[in-house]
């Protein structure tokens, strides 16, 4: 671990790497998702085990494994972790490609999951040694444009290499170029000292997890802020998975188009939503910091009307343009969520607090969202359905009941995302609550964190 302090272009570069880090592993993680009703037709699988495949698979061991690779990072090189990490979730990727059935393509989703376990905490924990408590919202922001740059790639280029040439290839061009990146961020990513941000050189032991997480669950804004932030991503997985599957069956478009109206409405919305709550959360702290829960907190009030509304549109040009409006609301709680967490602990808990608020934000979010709105949309489809038994007539496409399935499957998927993005609401309360605590507490943090002159 080198001990010299890193310079300006240090930050920029470490900020760059890790975004085209997160990139890979967002399109690596969502590939699934984009080629989703592909992958259903060619295997026959019902959308409770696309849901599976979409976020139990990959959510389980990466919110697990975290934990202990976060405390690892705490102790080790942050930046071999994450190169490894890399590796591991590419591979995976790529092998996703050759699976035979079901189960093989769990088993290859369940390896992404464990090698991106790798990344995102030490990732964070970087970060924080090269900014200020002050500018964090807006890195962690910065960071978390790699989800619509990955839709953009992996998602309308996984769509247009699946529309010709099937969906296994897609696997296999996006997890490629992720094995070039972990070599690049062994040779070039430097690891800077400690508390180095904070004006502080931390080379002491890093604290026992016991530590950390009473030092967590003893924060009221952190308990708000983890249920909010819980709520989100179950809400937002459970759009990840089904959008693409739902403009395909709603709107009886190509794997493509349905593709690129997936890319529009997820990259503009996010990309805007995750910039606009970092730059703006960091001014607005600057003269209160209550509105680190003010500001998520009336995006999430506004998210949930304007995703209902893109939902009942019955013009596939229509939906796309109102549903990019949700996505710029409900994406300003990224920033906000991780420098509040990062801002309430100390540089040596800063990657397991990370773990921890991520494998909670998986377990729950990512892992039941995309089940249970499977489930609901398989349910609400057998009620739509008037021929017969949907789930023995309905597997797939082809068959002489093709339209009434796809017509059932449009209402059932409908039905079940209108329900699901009403938990936005739910989402601002908590956001509300945090903001009552988060004054008291962060300047509590502050003056235990202060530097020892």
């Amino acid at each position: 671990m080198t001990k010299t302090p890193p310079t300006p272009a240090d930050r920029r570069w470490a900020l760059i790497l890790l975004v085209a880090i997160s990139t890979v592993a967002f399109i690596d993680r969502s590939i699934l998702n984009t080629v989703g009703q592909a992958i259903k037709d060619d295997l026959k699988i019902s959308d409770l085990q696309l849901g599976l495949l979409g976020g139990a698979a990959f959510a389980i061991l990466y919110g697990v494994l975290g934990i202990p690779i976060a405390r690892l990072a705490e102790r080790k090189s942050r930046v071999a972790i994450i190169s490894i990490a890399v590796a591991v979730w590419s591979a995976m990727t790529a092998l996703s490609g050759f699976a035979g059935g079901f189960t093989h393509l769990l088993l290859a989703r369940i390896g992404v999951g464990v090698g991106e376990a790798g990344a995102g905490a030490p990732s964070q924990s970087l970060l924080s040694d090269y900014y200020p408590p002050e500018k964090r919202a807006t890195v962690f922001s910065i960071l978390g444009l790699a989800t619509p740059f990955g839709i953009i790639i992996g998602g309308l280029g996984g769509a247009i290499v699946a529309q010709k040439f099937g969906w296994r290839p897609a696997f296999l061009i996006v997890g490629l170029p992720g094995l070039l990146l972990a070599v690049i961020t062994w040779l070039t990513l430097k690891e800077p000292p400690r508390g180095f941000s904070e004006g502080r050189d931390d080379t002491g032991a890093a604290p026992p997890l016991m530590a950390v997480l009473k030092r967590l669950f003893a924060s009221r804004t952190f308990r708000h802020v983890l249920v909010a932030a819980v709520i989100v991503n179950f809400v937002g997985f459970s759009g990840m998975s089904f959008l693409h599957p739902f403009m395909v069956r709603t709107f009886n478009v190509s794997y493509t188009t349905a593709a690129f109206a997936f890319v529009i409405v997820n990259s503009v919305s996010l990309a805007g939503g995750y910039l606009a709550g970092g730059f703006i959360t960091d001014r607005l702290v600057k003269k209160d910091v209550r509105f680190y829960g003010w500001a998520p907190a009336m995006g999430m009030l506004l998210a949930g009307p304007a995703y209902i509304l893109g939902f009942i549109q019955t013009e596939w040009v229509a939906a796309i343009l109102v549903l990019i409006l949700p996505g710029l609301f409900s994406g300003i709680y990224f920033g906000p969520t991780f420098a509040v967490t990062h801002n309430l602990v100390e540089p040596r808990m800063r990657a397991s607090a990370t773990a921890i608020l991520s494998l909670i934000m998986s377990i729950v979010g990512m892992t039941t969202g995309p089940v249970i709105t499977g489930w609901l949309s398989d349910h609400f489809a057998a009620q739509a359905f008037k021929a017969g038994d949907y789930a023995a007539l309905c597997p797939g496409v082809g068959t002489a009941l093709a339209d009434a399935c796809r017509i059932a499957s449009a209402s059932g998927i409908k039905t079940a995302l209108i329900i699901i993005v009403t938990l936005f609401w739910w989402a601002a309360l908590h956001f509300y609550l945090a903001s009552r605590s988060i004054k008291a507490e962060l300047e509590s943090a502050k003056a235990v964190e202060a530097p020892v002159v």
